[in-house]
């Protein structure tokens, strides 16, 4: 007795409680992933290197934003607080936090 609404299309997202016990259920978008998935095709792209490049940016990011802030705060202590205007600070900080993302890009590709 199963109608056309039960039917359920392998890319539409999953209803809460109806995973069974041989899939599982990505945290991220709710489609039905097969039990000891290392990742989400449709999050991650059919070979995961997608969801390794995301990855890779943001942690890039963080770590190229706050060693930026930690050069403009070492700059500016040697030049002075008076010398050291918001543009240079700033476009410091975010130039390095840009260049953190292209690294974490970069290295975090598979093969």
């Amino acid at each position: 007795m199963s109608g056309p609404e039960t039917v359920r299309e392998a890319d539409e997202p999953l209803a809460t409680g109806t995973a069974s016990s041989k899939t599982m259920v990505c945290p991220s978008c709710e489609r039905l992933l097969p039990v000891g998935s290392p990742y989400c095709p449709h999050c991650c792209g059919d070979d995961g290197r997608r969801g390794a490049i995301g990855r890779g940016a943001m942690f890039g990011w963080v770590f190229g934003f706050l060693a930026g802030g930690l050069a403009s705060a070492a700059w500016s202590s040697f030049v002075g607080p008076e010398q050291a205007g918001w543009t240079a600070v700033m476009t410091t900080t975010f130039t390095c936090a840009v260049v953190g993302m292209v690294v974490g890009m970069v290295v975090s590709r598979k093969g």
